[in-house]
């Protein structure tokens, strides 16, 4: 029986991966050689070159951890390498990811001797693009030709309502607190279908920094105070193989007080002290001492949790259950803080399916519901009759439709009139069959089946020719079960582009389905002249991110669009229109695109970034900026007695901000992962910062608000614009009034920028603002222009225009003009999010 679905999933994942398939009505997760039903995401290459993943390679991580690669997953993205120092091989994160895919490709052919060529493949809900990106590769490196990606939550959502019929109009919330990320998705079941209906999560929280928690805080101050060894410290290339060591147990000891009140470890030689002496380790690790290091990390994923609910305007009485996922929900003491209803959620947990392989199970029904494309084609190419079929293979109906077409051995044309197809549930009893459906001439056909609950129902297609004579084709079968069905997987970070001066305009917002395009509204324009043919000419950029916040800088970089000298025919003057568009698919892949009228012109760009690994003493620095910063921010709110910017500071101590920062960093020397962790982590320092500002300085945004509502207004009244601008005017004024009366800042913020737009499109018409802005070049910047000579014939060429009241001409020479005024912009953007469009 050859497959018209993918039918297998993956859980690949930061400890542990594991693979499913979905077969008669039910998922079964393949065990590998060690009879387990999930493989450790670990690679060891011995000294004779030979590569190892799964157990044996986790096992090698204390006794040989510089030839040993565990918790890639986190570097996904990046540029970083792993070394294995007996070879001299390095290798990329997709890399190693890639050999655990094959690994389980082999478990799946060892038990069955089907050589798999499709599967879904799941990734945190909170990846990032370059992430996705390299999951993608990963997926191809591994030998997969198909390959979509499923959000984990969602996954984890299908595995829990597959076949669920009592579940309508209800709202779980999945938490899922992984190895390394977490991620909590509020699902909204309704008639039949799962929908995301929000999301929020953090790709560096996870049991892992619980288990460096451990080994920082409690095992390496034992082991200096017990042998003297005032260096002993993560982040000191000397004691990584001692670390390491201490890494795995701590896990193992975590995973024993989810039992016992206390965990012995031992490790017989830990190291070699000074004198060249073994260091032997011993030590009683308390349950009530893990706690107190478990506590901040559930604390930040519930309000985590909490935030997702808000944004919907929900608490947690209006949410059914909490779907756990993850080993580290397995911890009584987390499932004691999630359950508290003071200062936990309250929310009944559910842990009904296995946590540990509840997101492959979700993985193979998803798959279940993903036709293999091309099968078809294919069939008819080599030879063979091909058979294209249309329907959902999972859905609520009893009686499901499918249609489809039959193809010609070769691809030819054909006159199928007198040929039939039948369809057979040989399973039912008695066997239920279609009845002979005479095809159309060109091949094509419709009809109504009958299916059965709680089982996979597999038809058999059974095609005839004229003469009656059975013939082979390319799917012969299909399947379709009865269970709740993904609507479609939303976008979790919004999408855009960065303006000049680190403002942004979001073009997909977060929550939209999947996939999306979208064209930006407004059209852009240049501030910078593009000469044809010039090679010293810098492009004209276009920067894509993604996330939330409206400063540009403060999301994550995801490329760049760039329009080169030597791909135009004609001169790009300043001031030339852009018009921008992205779209992005099912598996996230993001193409920009970049239409410029005046060139009759598209410029495509398909986005393929792979971050830069971040530098530690950048890092350092930018750590002692923030932290400077918060001191400051904290004595503005005690002076002014601020409840909202007190509360978010609070969150600082209860979550651990700064000392997670400053382990991550200290240890960032030796261990790529933790420059990572440390560099995330100050970007959520910087953005709760921010919204501490915006709650100390919502009079002033208030202000500002108003502001651009008058000024709006008055150009307006004096006929500048037309009946479209009054109308967007009247919607944002009412809007931006709504917003004032929220008290959030980033609602109002979103109206601030969308009138300060509207405004600015009313400036670009006001003859008034550009007589104003020359006047105010002229004498107020026209001694300190970066080319004077220019400079002074520009002023001279605009005193022409506006004598003769030349208002294109004018408009022309303030542009000119305002790309010679010094750079005067205090804001420190980084370099990548540098953009010469507004």
């Amino acid at each position: 029986m050859s497959r018209s679905t993918i039918d297998f999933g993956i859980d690949l994942g930061t400890t542990n991966s594991a693979i499913a398939v979905l077969a008669s009505g039910d998922t079964e997760v393949f065990k590998n050689n060690e009879g387990f039903e999930y493989t450790p995401s670990a690679v060891w290459i011995d000294k004779n070159q030979r590569l190892f993943t799964g157990k044996r390679a986790k096992e090698r991580a204390e006794s040989d951890a510089r030839n040993t690669a565990s918790e890639f997953k986190l570097l996904m993205g990046t540029d970083a390498e792993i070394t294995f120092q007996h070879s001299g091989r390095r290798m990329r994160p997709e890399e190693l990811s890639a050999e655990v895919l094959k690994s389980l490709r082999d478990d799946v052919k060892q038990r069955t001797g089907e050589d798999l060529r499709h599967a879904v493949i799941t990734v945190p809900a909170a990846f990032e693009f370059p992430q996705c990106e390299a999951t993608r590769k990963a997926a191809q490196l591994a030998g997969l030709e198909t390959a979509p990606l499923l959000q984990e939550p969602v996954a984890a959502a299908m595995a829990y309502g597959f076949e669920k019929s009592e579940s309508d109009k209800v709202y779980w919330l999945v938490y899922d607190f992984g190895g390394g990320t977490f991620d909590a998705a509020l699902m909204h079941v309704r008639e039949g279908i799962i929908q995301v209906a929000n999301h929020g999560g953090d790709n560096q929280l996870g049991g892992k920094l619980v288990d460096w928690e451990i080994v920082e805080r409690l095992l390496i101050p034992a082991v200096v105070r017990e042998h003297n060894l005032p260096d002993f410290r993560r982040g000191n290339e000397r004691w990584l193989s001692a670390i390491a060591k201490l890494k795995q147990q701590a896990e193992q000891a975590k995973i024993r007080l989810s039992r016992d009140e206390s965990a012995g470890i031992f490790v017989e030689t830990l190291c070699l002290n000074d004198a060249g002496d073994p260091v032997s380790f011993e030590f009683e690790l308390q349950r009530r001492d893990l706690l107190a290091l478990l506590d901040p990390y559930v604390r930040r994923s519930i309000n985590i949790c909490k935030r997702v609910l808000s944004e919907r305007n929900l608490s947690p009485a209006d949410v059914d259950r909490l779907v756990l996922v993850g080993g580290p929900t397995l911890t009584p003491r987390l499932r004691e803080l999630l359950a508290d209803p003071k200062d936990g959620l309250g929310i009944k947990l559910d842990f009904s399916i296995d946590p540990l392989t509840i997101v492959a199970r979700g993985a193979a029904i998803f798959a279940g519901t993903q036709r293999i494309e091309g099968i078809a084609r294919q069939a008819a190419a080599a030879g063979h009759f091909g058979l294209e079929l249309k329907y959902k293979p999972v859905g609520t109906d009893l009686e499901p439709q499918v249609g489809g077409r039959l193809l010609a051995p070769g691809g030819g044309a054909a006159d199928f009139s007198a040929y039939t197809i039948e369809f057979v549930h040989p399973a039912m009893r008695p066997p239920w069959r279609s009845g002979k459906i005479r095809l159309s001439a060109a091949g094509t056909f419709f009809t109504t089946l009958v299916a059965a609950r709680g089982v996979q129902n597999t038809y058999a297609i059974e095609v005839a020719d004229p003469a009656g004579s059975r013939l082979a084709t390319q799917p012969d079968s299909l399947t379709y079960t009865i269970g709740l069905a993904i609507n479609e997987q939303p976008l979790i970070h919004s999408l855009g582009i960065a303006l000049a001066e680190n403002k942004v305009a979001w073009l997909i917002r977060k929550g939209a389905g999947l996939p999306a395009r979208k064209r930006d509204e407004q059209p852009r324009r240049t501030v910078v002249a593009l000469p044809a043919g010039r090679a010293d000419a810098p492009p004209v950029r276009i920067v894509v991110i993604e996330g939330d916040k409206d400063r540009a800088d403060r999301n994550k970089f995801i490329g760049a669009l760039e329009v080169h000298s030597k791909q135009i025919r004609r001169d790009l003057p300043l001031g030339s229109e852009i018009e921008i568009s992205l779209e992005i698919d099912a598996s996230r892949l993001i193409r920009a695109k970049a239409f410029i009228p005046i060139l009759d012109e598209e410029f495509e760009l398909k986005l393929a970034f792979r971050g830069e690994s971040p530098d530690p003493i950048e890092l350092a620095a930018e750590f002692a900026s923030e932290k400077a910063r918060l001191e400051k921010l904290r004595a503005r709110a005690l002076e002014r007695n601020e409840s909202n910017g007190l509360g978010l500071l609070q969150r600082v101590g209860e979550e651990r901000v700064i000392e997670d920062i400053a382990g991550a960093l200290a240890a960032a020397r030796t261990d790529p992962n933790a420059c990572v962790q440390g560099q995330n982590r100050i970007l959520d320092l910087r953005n709760l910062l921010d919204e501490v500002e915006d709650a100390l300085e919502w009079p002033t945004l208030v202000s500002d608000t108003e502001d651009q509502i008058g000024y709006a207004d008055r150009r307006l009244k004096r006929q500048i614009g037309g009946p479209e601008e009054a109308r967007a005017f009247a919607v944002l004024e009412r809007e931006a009034r709504q917003a004032m009366g929220s008290g959030q800042p980033e609602a109002l913020r979103l109206k601030l920028q969308q009138i300060t737009e509207l405004g600015n499109r009313l400036r670009w018409l006001d003859p008034d603002f550009w007589v104003a802005r020359f006047e105010w070049i002229r004498s107020e910047r026209g001694d300190r222009l970066n080319d004077p000579k220019q400079g002074a014939e520009l002023i001279a060429q605009g005193l022409r225009f506006l004598g003769s009241n030349d208002l294109p001409g004018l408009r022309q020479t303030v542009n000119q003009l305002t790309t010679l005024l010094p750079d005067e912009d205090p804001t420190d953007i980084r370099e990548e999010f540098r953009t010469n469009i507004v």
